[in-house]
């Protein structure tokens, strides 16, 4: 008989439970009523995020050299007055050949030296000391579709031996009298541009277009960063920290 009731209360439970509409308020519960929190012991470990992203480990080779074929500004060693001026229109040629695949020879080179600057002068007029981002212009320009190029400002060292370690030569300007190369007529440019093409630990290998002996010539990497410096016609010590990049 027990059984049977039992099992009567049950049935009508079920009926009633199944019949009734579905609910659309939530009970308050007794935090909300109380308006106490309760502190329960998590089942894992809280995750903590660190205030401040920690800067991944550098993957930076410790040394790297790019194969850039050298080309001085004067490559039939007429150290005329056009050719003293042009360490910027050879810096962007020594460049573009190496990532253009090409390896002329002087006199050609030489033709181009006369074509880039007839490019120059027709879309920038000033040719003797142009900027950086005159330089880009004329580099944008003469070889639209091959070659990009961006400028970077305030490199560090680390700025510069990555464009290196990419493939992709840096255009460097300088306070040239500050640099120390020996083999300048002196005192040497007031401004120059070499290309960056490569590094060590402790130095910067570079295609120093201003002097026939400019192939891989050696700086140490702290006196191009102290005389990296762009064009001001007032003082060169006054121009920007900032490289021009070639890349394709």
């Amino acid at each position: 008989m027990i059984a049977a009731i039992a099992g009567v209360y049950f049935t009508l439970r079920d009926q009633k439970e199944n019949s009734a509409p579905e609910k659309t308020a939530v009970p308050l519960s007794k935090v909300q009523i109380d308006g106490q929190k309760i502190a329960e012991q998590s089942s894992q470990p809280e995750k903590i995020q660190p205030a401040k992203e920690e800067k991944s480990a550098s993957q930076i080779p410790e040394k790297f050299l790019l194969d850039i074929p050298f080309y001085s500004q004067a490559p039939l060693s007429r150290w005329d007055p056009f050719h003293e001026d042009m360490c910027e229109e050879a810096s962007i040629l020594n460049a573009a050949y190496y990532l253009l695949d090409k390896k002329p020879s002087k006199e050609e080179y030489e033709k181009e030296l006369q074509k880039i600057q007839e490019a120059e002068k027709k879309e920038i007029g000033e040719w003797k000391s142009t900027t950086v981002a005159q330089i880009k212009k004329l580099s944008d320009i003469y070889f639209e579709g091959k070659i990009k190029s961006k400028i970077i400002d305030n490199p560090d060292i680390e700025d510069i031996e990555a464009e290196v370690a990419a493939d992709h030569p840096v255009i460097a300007p300088l306070a040239g009298r500050d640099i120390g190369n020996p083999n300048f007529t002196p005192p040497g440019p007031v401004y120059h541009m070499l290309v960056i093409k490569g590094y060590d630990t402790r130095n910067f290998i570079t295609n120093d277009v201003g002097t026939r002996k400019g192939n891989s010539y050696i700086y140490k990497k702290e006196v191009i960063m102290k005389n990296l410096h762009d064009w001001d016609e007032k003082d060169i010590h006054l121009g920007e920290k900032r490289i021009l990049v070639l890349y394709k």
